[in-house]
């Protein structure tokens, strides 16, 4: 076989162009189109056309390639080669939306940090529901290995919902065959009020006990939180805290003491956090939020305070706006970023600069961004930033940032599933940016991505940096009432890690 090219042919043979392409049109010329503007033609065809001419086809550059002639457009296949596609039941495409109108570009595994694990990527997932391998879809393990993060959904031109299809995808899988842990945990929180069932009377005597240090450690008159009715705030709890790391539950209250804020914490279902958003099980996920909607209710609330995760307040938002709108219209759901903004612009808290020195920088949750610009409409970007440079004015991005961040890999319910391999891998990307960034500090408002920085990206990558919520930031930074905060420092400092 002979590649060629029209124009080469054409100068060669002292034809036009245009002679050649009639050719080819007309069969007289029989060859096949290949990429590059280039034609596939027999030896046997092309010395004919030699001949005609008194052309010696040896005496032209030609390029030759092995393989026999085929210049029908319709390839021949033998039919027991040929796999016959079940009729799609629609059950994992609910709109076109979420699969119909792909046109296979590839830009969602582009930017998907786990392309070609376990053989598959986003495209891949889409196009076998689009061409009714359900099965095959439903039993695979990557729509679980993926965090849901909407990175691929980014990307697409096309602005398909590929995080909806995961959660399709998720809610089909029989319960039993759901990860352990998330369905463990979804079952616990639903029957004792958090996922870790850690008893009432439990949780109450750590919130007591915690109160008292508080007092004793620099806030003096701090009150006891639990149901104390008419508070403007309601703050659920990670049930983590109470749990292995009660301290970091300081963080917040100290903010709370210095702020003069009316807040509580309920004694019953009081675990924002809702794994049921990761198992597509949205009976448990309305039922969950549920709960919350009672608590403000009871406790006759303003404000509900979800500073969990970045999941606690989208899965929220999104049952309240889905299930419990009317309901939703008695109270308003505030996001950290909102909460601590108004209480540094309204001078209720004051700020040290000069106990952060090192060069700092933040980690965009998928769930307060781009996510929630996705289901929301807005997004939380700047307002992060502008609270840490308050704290640490030494400030430096991540590449990319905002909305084109990276995910941190533990997110989807990564954390507390058995796939740590690929969380790790998928975790490199961040890893990367922390990296290049050059940052002693790094700051996040997301319980997943703090712990998947702290306890396993920094071992895995060697990362040479300390890891804080942005709420501990702020509670850190804290200039408490009678203690007057030093001159302000240089900002320049020395040196990335000091």
């Amino acid at each position: 076989m002979i590649v060629i090219r029209i124009g080469q042919l054409a100068d060669q043979l002292g034809v036009h162009r245009n002679t050649i392409r009639n050719w080819i049109a007309s069969g007289r010329l029989p060859a096949r189109s290949m990429a590059g503007k280039r034609y596939l033609v027999s030896e046997a065809d092309l010395s004919g056309i030699c001949l005609e001419f008194g052309i010696d086809r040896l005496a032209l550059k030609l390029k030759y390639v092995p393989g026999a002639p085929l210049m029908s457009r319709e390839a021949g296949l033998n039919e027991k080669d040929v796999r016959r596609l079940p009729i799609p039941s629609g059950r994992l495409l609910e709109k076109p939306s979420w699969g119909g109108a792909c046109m296979t570009c590839g830009s969602c595994a582009s930017a998907c940090a786990i392309s070609g694990v376990d053989g598959m990527d986003p495209r891949r997932m889409v196009r076998m529901a689009v061409l009714g391998l359900e099965d095959e879809v439903l039993a695979s393990q990557w729509p679980w290995k993926c965090t849901m993060c909407g990175k691929c959904e980014r990307a697409c031109p096309q602005n398909i919902e590929i995080v909806a299809l995961v959660n399709r995808i998720r809610g089909l899988r029989d319960r039993s065959k759901v990860p352990v842990p998330l369905h463990k945990g979804i079952v616990t929180c639903i029957e004792k009020g958090n996922n870790l069932g850690i008893p009432s009377e439990d949780f109450t005597a750590i919130v007591k006990e915690m109160s008292t240090e508080m007092a004793e450690e620099g806030c003096p008159g701090f009150v006891y939180p639990i149901d104390r009715k008419g508070a403007n705030l309601l703050v659920t709890v990670n049930s983590k805290e109470p749990f292995a790391e009660p301290d970091d539950m300081k963080y917040w209250w100290k903010i709370f003491h210095a702020a003069g804020e009316s807040w509580t914490i309920p004694s019953e279902n009081w675990e924002g956090v809702n794994w049921a958003l990761f198992t597509g099980d949205e009976d448990s996920l309305r039922t969950i939020v549920g709960h919350l909607v009672g608590n403000m209710y009871r406790l006759e609330c303003k404000t509900l305070l979800l500073p969990d995760s970045g999941h606690a307040y989208y899965a929220t938002r999104y049952g309240l706006d889905r299930w419990f709108k009317d309901e939703a219209k008695n109270f308003r759901v505030m996001t950290i970023f909102e909460l601590l903004m108004g209480y540094i612009d309204e001078g209720r808290i004051r700020l040290d600069p000069s106990r952060h020195r090192k060069l700092t920088t933040y980690t965009d949750p998928c769930n307060y961004g781009r996510k929630s610009v996705e289901t929301f409409g807005r997004g939380y970007f700047e307002e992060a930033r502008s609270i840490i440079r308050k704290c640490a004015p030494r400030f430096v991005d991540l590449y990319p940032t905002g909305a084109d961040n990276y995910c941190c890999g533990a997110g989807g319910g990564n954390w507390v599933m058995p796939f740590k391999e690929e969380r790790v891998f998928h975790g490199r990307f961040k890893a990367h940016q922390i990296a290049a960034s050059r940052a002693g500090l790094v700051i996040t408002a997301c319980h997943n991505c703090r712990d998947q920085i702290m306890k396993s990206l920094r071992r895995e990558y060697d990362l040479k940096v300390d890891v804080k919520y942005i709420w501990e930031l702020v509670a850190d930074s804290l200039v408490l009432p009678g203690k007057i905060p030093p001159a302000p420092f240089d900002k320049s400092g020395e040196g990335s890690g000091a």
